[in-house]
């Protein structure tokens, strides 16, 4: 059965220029096939790192530019550029000016 989800029922974490809202978990779908987040970034500003796990993870630019930190490389972002990030890597995010928006998809949401 189709779900909608309303934002203000979304989990927002926000801390030191980062805000992450949960759009999809496995506790929202019934299921851990998917995992879908959404990273706000303030302008000039760094995520923290994110560890390693042993799923593969894809980045989808929403808006503005930066970088991300992946296996000593940094990668730049741009406005609907993706990144894969295989299994067992850690990553860090950074923004430019402008700030930063990606959407995170994880599969499985482990």
């Amino acid at each position: 059965m189709p779900t909608i989800f309303e934002p203000e029922d979304l989990p927002v974490t926000r801390q030191n220029g980062l805000s992450l809202t949960t759009l999809a978990d496995a506790a929202m779908l019934g299921t851990d096939a998917l995992a879908v987040e959404r990273i706000t970034l303030d302008a000039n500003a760094n995520s923290p790192d994110f560890e390693a796990a042993n799923i593969e993870r894809f980045l989808y630019v929403i808006r503005g530019v930066g970088g991300a930190h992946v296996g000593g490389q940094i990668l730049p972002l741009e406005p609907e550029s993706i990144l894969w990030i295989e299994a067992d890597d850690s990553y860090s995010l950074h923004s430019g000016a402008q700030g930063l928006e990606v959407l995170i998809c994880r599969a499985p949401a482990k």
